[in-house]
């Protein structure tokens, strides 16, 4: 049961989830209604003439079972913690050169806030924030394990705990696009001395067609570069920074090993969830004195 916020996470369905209250900057909502809609009205008016056709008729429960799967994906992504690990901020000390140097300074410069150093605290120890590839989300003000970026069209940080579903999300939505432009082509320019195709149903899948276009771009765009994330055991965070341009990456085990620890090994607990607070992390403890 999740029982304590973490920055702009709060505790949802009686706390059975931790969701980012995040205003007009979840998407969420418009996601699920650029699937559904689209979708909608190829049930309605492209599948039931493509069903007259050869092989037509697989088409609709293979759409169906497709975008239940992406709904799917969208939702478990949003509602996901994404992998919160608790930080505080500690001041860092003067060092003698600095106190010194800092005498011929003037008051102002004397009297400037000490800068803060952020480091990651659980089971009564701080770690620094690279240990767990971290980094404090602008949007949501809470610090994320493996940190990827924060999707508004999920409403939630892609962390360590729901980035599997994200990207499964771009997978079958790409699959949508995909089935509903290929049928949609094939209605839209079906011969109509062979067919008998109303003009408006015609005028539906031609814009289908269209839409449908755009989403493979889009979506199929990040769908690749995510596999090939994942393929490099690299995160967005990391790649933008370029984090590991100059120097080898640390996590990259190769594609296979890569791949098999994303996909098969299971999401870590929530370290959010009250019952697991006190449970013990099999990492080297690092003492940093406030």
């Amino acid at each position: 049961m999740y029982r304590t916020p973490y920055g702009k996470h709060r505790p949802a369905c009686g706390g059975a989830c931790l969701l980012a209250n995040v205003g007009s900057l979840n998407l969420m909502p418009l996601s699920a209604g650029l699937i559904i809609i689209p979708c909608s009205l190829w049930f309605a008016f492209v599948g039931p003439r493509l069903a007259g056709m050869a092989g037509g008729v697989v088409a609709t429960p293979i759409l169906l079972l497709t975008m239940l799967l992406s709904l799917a994906c969208l939702i478990t992504a949003w509602i996901t913690e994404p992998g919160i690990v608790p930080y505080v901020a500690l001041e860092e000390e003067e060092t003698p050169e600095s106190s010194e140097e800092a005498d011929g300074h003037t008051t102002l410069q004397r009297n400037a806030p000490k800068k803060k150093l952020y480091v990651i605290a659980l089971n009564g120890q701080h770690y620094p924030l690279p240990m767990f590839r971290a980094k404090i989300c602008r949007e949501t003000e809470a610090c994320i394990e493996r940190f990827d970026h924060f999707c508004p069209w999920i409403g939630n940080v892609v962390g360590v705990r729901n980035h599997k579903y994200f990207v499964l999300f771009t997978v079958f939505t790409f699959a949508v696009a995909v089935e509903v432009f290929i049928s949609s082509v094939v209605i839209g320019t079906a011969d109509p001395h062979h067919f008998k195709i109303p003009t408006h149903e015609r005028a539906v899948a031609l814009t289908l067609m269209s839409y449908t276009v755009v989403i493979m771009l889009a979506v199929g765009g990040l769908m690749c570069y995510h596999i090939d994330l994942v393929a490099q055991n690299e995160s967005t965070n990391e790649r933008l920074k370029g984090t590991y341009t100059l120097r080898r990456n640390p996590h990259n085990k190769g594609i296979f090993s890569n791949c098999f620890s994303f996909w098969c090994i299971p999401i870590r607990k929530s370290y959010a969830v009250a019952e697991n607070k006190d449970d013990d992390l099999p990492l080297p403890l690092l003492h940093v004195e406030p």
